[in-house]
């Protein structure tokens, strides 16, 4: 009897652990580079087909750090970074 206590306190043990590990891990995102400057004044094809990646690229940095009530998760800001949807230009 002492020994099957032993392994289902061992087991329910183990079993906390690994919860609490899987929800205290960090997302795994990488933040989106931009290698090009745009200037945000202009609103030619090449400049919105460039700020519509930009936003896209954001949005999917994003997506990882969304809870189910709307709030974002702790660290999304800092390893995204926001931009608005270019209004300006059309899809």
């Amino acid at each position: 009897m002492p020994r099957i206590m032993l392994i289902l306190l061992l087991l329910s043990t183990s079993l906390d652990v690994s919860a609490a590990s899987i929800e205290d891990a960090p997302v795994p995102v990488s933040a989106p580079v931009y290698s090009d400057p745009i200037d945000e004044k202009a609103n030619d094809k090449a400049t919105c087909e460039a700020k519509w990646e930009r936003y896209l690229k954001s949005q999917d940095c994003f997506a990882p750090y969304h809870n189910i009530d709307g709030s974002m998760k702790p660290g999304a800001f800092d390893n995204c970074i926001e931009y608005k949807e270019p209004s300006e230009c059309p899809r």
